[in-house]
């Protein structure tokens, strides 16, 4: 699945180019891209003609309202990119939707999994879905107050690690983004949620928030920044990231190697044995 803040960068970037946008024909490459469905053409006929008149996103879906009191639900997968091309571009190998504009251009959506869906709904089914009812935190679109914060800290009471990857507590962290966290908030992954300090707290809230927004402002998931970035090196692991992918690596702040290695219930971690505790 897509992590949060790669979501983010795609909403905002489609927000731009497609509201208004209305679909005149739509392929759909595999059934498994629309699963509750009965058919890939039942789909292609809800939205043929519409109108697309938003880009929102709730957790780690995308939502494109359209005209008809209807909504285009997708789940992107964990490689999957959807994009607007231009008329005359090319379809990659990969590309398993299409939805084709009247003015021109068109919405392509490729992946090599198949870990991801499309799914279109009355308006007043959407709050009814469970998995856009049952989630965590977003600190992306989110108040969370670090007291009320810290409450759910306690009342889980679990390795931070296993609670950072819980899409239930926080929307969307995944691997990579759950140990930058940590070593923003400079703890290990192993620590009880229960057992933290308040200062403690404070900085695992403050490190989500800093280590979400930074990633957005980078506009890529990868760690590597648009164009590069002029801390970047060519065959350096991570880019703007501190920990992740920077096994033997220097530490950012205390200088030790960064470690790769098992935290808790079979999970690994990149961090810095030295400074998070």
């Amino acid at each position: 699945m897509s992590l949060l803040p790669e979501v983010e960068v795609t909403r905002k970037e489609l927000e731009k180019d497609v509201v208004g946008k209305r679909i005149k024909d739509v392929t759909v490459r595999s059934p498994h891209l629309v699963p509750r469905h009965r058919s890939r053409p039942e789909f292609a006929r809800l939205l043929e003609g519409r109108k697309i008149t938003a880009v929102t996103r709730r957790g780690v879906h995308l939502m494109f309202p359209l005209e008809g009191e209807h909504t285009l639900i997708a789940r992107l997968g964990e490689y999957g990119t959807l994009s607007r091309e231009t008329p005359d571009a090319d379809r990659e190998r990969q590309t398993l939707l299409t939805l084709g504009f009247a003015g021109g251009g068109a919405l392509h959506y490729v992946d090599a999994g198949k870990d991801a869906e499309f799914l279109v709904v009355p308006d007043a089914d959407v709050a009814t879905l469970p998995e856009l009812v049952n989630t965590g935190i977003d600190p992306l679109a989110d108040v969370f107050p670090w007291p009320a914060f810290g409450t759910q800290l306690v009342r889980r009471a679990g390795p931070l690690k296993v609670l950072l990857l819980d899409s239930t507590f926080v929307v969307g962290l995944g691997e990579r983004y759950s140990d930058e966290i940590l070593w923003g908030a400079g703890l290990s992954g192993g620590r009880l949620s229960s057992a933290l300090s308040s200062q403690e707290v404070r900085r695992l809230h403050r490190s989500v928030q800093e280590v979400l927004h930074e990633a957005v402002k980078q506009r890529t998931a990868d760690g590597v920044p648009d164009g590069g970035g002029e801390d970047y090196e060519d065959g350096e692991e991570g880019g703007w990231l501190h920990v992740w992918g920077r096994e033997g690596l220097p530490c950012g702040r205390c200088r030790q190697p960064i470690r790769h290695e098992a935290v808790v219930d079979g999970l690994v971690s990149y961090a810095c044995a030295n400074c998070q505790t």
